[in-house]
């Protein structure tokens, strides 16, 4: 996987839906390459798979990052299906840490009462020691009002957001025309994420993230996170900045891990960095995110 790879990934990321030919114009690459690197990609299991979710002004929720830290005396695998089974939970994975284990989770809650209910779930777990918890800042999107007809296509986008206008039509009884309008208003709105999920470690890679505590007085996040970018333009990814404190979690892919310690001495010598931990990451598991769930609940209410 190379940078072409990454910058393909990462619009996919933000439109799953868009044609190889859109992707092609907004790269500077052929329709042909396009198609031929994304099969490759399917292939190999980096791409998982095209979703679609609702963004959490549909859900009234909020984004929140996890650091679970444990003595070790747990089964790895029981306690990520344990973590997994809270319906506020996304996304777990393990990070490399000198004493016990280390967990990194992404969850959704619900207001007030939900953001209490799941750091209770966490601290009482048989082995943990503590948990920090920061929730994100995200695009919160827009509220939508999704009829009978976005529903039926909606059915079909959550088998593969990507199918094609004709298969959907075909499979929902509605008419092409309709199914473009449906698809068009429901990308419009801004209510929901046509999203791709990859799995970057089946590319050879080295995944990690680094733990930057920044200062608020010498850049705003959009200059730290710009000059990441001008810096890193192949390994940097993304961040994820806690809401809570000036703490910003930036996910890293390079070829070795050896890469982490590079990158994190430049980082240390920033203008805005104060502390940076380096967190080696493993394999994730994944598990339903509540803004599909809540798709799914929807078209078996309509008795679709």
């Amino acid at each position: 996987m190379d940078s072409i790879d990454k910058r393909i990934l990462l619009a996919l990321d933000e439109n799953c839906r868009l044609s190889y030919q859109a992707l092609a114009e907004k790269l500077g690459l052929t329709a042909t390459a396009i198609k031929k690197r994304m099969d490759r990609l399917i292939e190999t299991g980096v791409i998982e798979e095209f979703s679609i979710i609702l963004k959490p002004a549909m859900m009234e929720s909020d984004y929140l990052i996890a650091l679970v830290f444990t003595d070790g005396s747990e089964d790895e695998e029981e306690f990520i299906e344990h973590i997994g089974s809270h319906l506020m939970v996304v996304q777990v994975g393990q990070l490399a840490t000198g004493v016990g284990r280390l967990y990194f989770i992404h969850c959704e809650y619900v207001g007030a009462e939900g953001l209490q209910n799941l750091g209770t779930f966490l601290r009482t777990l048989d082995s943990v020691s503590s948990i920090e918890l920061h929730t994100t800042m995200t695009q919160r999107g827009e509220k939508f009002d999704i009829k009978k007809m976005h529903l039926r296509v909606l059915k079909q986008l959550l088998e593969d957001a990507r199918m094609q206008v004709s298969e959907i039509s075909e499979r929902s009884g509605l008419t092409s025309r309709r199914v473009s309008r449906a698809i068009q208003e429901m990308s419009d709105s801004n209510a929901f994420w046509f999203a791709t999920r990859w799995n970057l470690s089946l590319g050879k890679n080295t995944e990690f993230y680094l733990k930057i505590q920044y200062d608020e007085q010498a850049s705003r996040m959009d200059e730290i996170d710009e000059w990441l970018r001008d810096r890193f333009p192949s390994e940097y990814w993304f961040s994820f900045y806690s809401a809570m404190e000036p703490v910003m979690f930036a996910k890293f892919v390079t070829e070795h891990f050896r890469d982490a310690e590079q990158i994190s001495r430049i980082i240390k010598n920033a203008v805005f960095s104060k502390t940076i931990d380096v967190l080696l990451s493993y394999p994730v598991t994944k598990f339903p995110r509540l803004g599909r769930i809540r798709i799914e609940e929807m078209i078996r209410d309509a008795k679709l």
